[in-house]
């Protein structure tokens, strides 16, 4: 990747589903220090320990499965009820601010400074998803959503690898 950013093929080097030990490893022989770092992040699983080292390195978060469950109902890896955006923590700001519970996830992470990818397929999603920034969690808000914490990762290859594809591959552990 060094080599593609001598070359101007790619401006940043980004690095994705890592620990922190991983990050130092990378951190003792990279020429180029990652620009970002992409991991599930949600309020079940807020990586905060992670995330403060990480930005602490002037590493950037960029979140994937920003809400926790909904992108693995589908592959059978969750249920309805695994969703954080059934919590009070969630709900009561969404009421306040007359937003959805998808949007308060949403502005939860931003206001953590993070970058967020949600996925969808819809385009008034897409435009809902975009519309986060003309409110504020209070830190009360923000706290109560972090405490959501189950370190409850979703895409967890240890959980999965073995029976898709034949290879025990636990990469959290």
């Amino acid at each position: 990747m060094e080599a593609l950013v001598d070359k101007k093929m790619a401006r940043n080097i980004g690095i994705s589903n890592v620990t922190c030990v991983k990050i130092v490893d990378v951190m003792k022989y990279a020429r180029i220090k990652p620009a970002v770092l992409q991991v599930e992040l949600h309020p079940f699983l807020p990586q905060e320990k992670l995330c403060t080292f990480t930005q602490s390195l002037g590493i950037h978060i960029t979140a994937y499965s920003s809400f926790g469950s909904l992108s693995y109902l589908e592959l059978k890896m969750a249920t309805e009820a695994d969703t954080c955006l059934l919590s009070p923590a969630i709900l009561e700001p969404a009421k306040k601010y007359n937003k959805t519970a998808t949007q308060v996830a949403l502005r939860w992470a931003v206001q953590r400074k993070h970058q967020v990818i949600p996925k969808s397929t819809k385009v008034e999603r897409l435009q809902e998803n975009m519309n986060v920034f003309d409110f504020e969690l209070t830190e009360e808000e923000m706290k109560a959503i972090t405490a959501l914490d189950k370190n409850k990762r979703y895409n967890d290859p240890g959980n999965y690898a073995e029976p898709a594809f034949g290879c025990f591959y636990p990469i959290f552990d």
